[in-house]
């Protein structure tokens, strides 16, 4: 079994862009709640993408080959979407910040919630990618199952 790197990457960035959109859209107060799914959809569908994507070079795909470059092109997919998440947590986190303490509030509690809130990125961003993987695997190995 050979994963190729380049195709993972190929559909692991079509799925970033794709994570990227969900994320901007999930921001939209009555639409987030309809989009947020999505997220896991695009991490499916990225796996799925990979098979595709190998399967147009040539020859078949096993199921192992589909779940593990599935599994990688869902974790691209998966980071990048966390990370824009994360950043727009902070963009909005901090505009929050300033203006609780513009409005007189505790300096102590605002910078305790500030650091919560990095650390919550960073470890989103870190659960994002597992998840993006397994969700990837799945799809990878679905996809490849079915085109057999």
């Amino acid at each position: 079994m050979k994963i190729d790197t380049s195709v993972a990457t190929r559909a692991g960035l079509i799925g970033a862009v794709a994570g990227l959109v969900v994320a901007l859209l999930s921001r939209i107060p009555f639409l987030g709640c309809l989009v947020a799914p999505l997220g896991w959809v695009v991490a499916l569908a990225t796996g799925a993408l990979y098979v595709h994507f190998r399967a147009e070079r040539g020859g078949s795909v096993e199921l192992a080959e589909g779940a593990v470059g599935g599994g990688v092109a869902g974790a691209v997919a998966g980071a990048v979407q966390s990370l824009v998440s994360g950043l727009l947590t902070l963009i909005f986190g901090a505009v929050d910040t300033a203006s609780s303490l513009f409005g007189g509030s505790d300096i102590g509690g605002t910078a305790l919630a500030a650091g919560v809130t990095i650390i919550g990125v960073v470890i989103g961003l870190v659960v994002g990618a597992i998840i993006g993987a397994v969700l990837g695997a799945i799809g990878g190995a679905i996809y490849s199952a079915i085109k057999k």
